[in-house]
């Protein structure tokens, strides 16, 4: 079975129970994924940035708790999505098995969303200079 079916594969008999561990399974493989995508994106913030002559000198590009607290926020959202899907399934256990999968794919997506977001937009911002002659 590849890594993605793997990650994103629903439980044969979902409980309560087994969903936490379904999701405290995947959190080490998710937060390598989140990490390294997370370090890419970053390079290209500073090179965007620190490229473009928007940065000030004495000025930092990134607030130093930020980098640390990212990591945290991610690892505390992770562990919601499954005290939501144990919650849920212990009100409703005839929920569907793709739940579990569904909220990792939507945090999964939302994460890499909002670290894209700086990447995208300072990169972009100095790839349009480089093109546009603007250096």
């Amino acid at each position: 079975m590849s890594p993605v079916r793997w990650l994103f594969a629903p439980q044969a008999d979902p409980t309560p129970r087994r969903t936490i561990l379904w999701w405290e399974v995947r959190r080490l493989p998710v937060n390598l994924v989140v990490g390294a995508y997370g370090v890419v994106c970053l390079a290209i913030f500073f090179w965007g940035l620190s490229g473009s002559g928007e940065l000030k000198p004495g000025e930092d590009a990134v607030e130093p708790l930020a980098l640390l607290a990212a990591p945290i926020m991610f690892d505390v959202c992770y562990t919601l999505g499954w005290v939501v899907e144990a919650l849920a399934r212990r009100s409703h256990p005839d929920l569907p098995r793709w739940l579990g999968p569904l909220l990792m794919a939507l945090g999964l997506a939302f994460s890499l969303a909002v670290v894209t977001m700086p990447a995208a937009f300072w990169g972009g911002y100095r790839c349009l200079q480089i093109v546009g002659g603007t250096e």
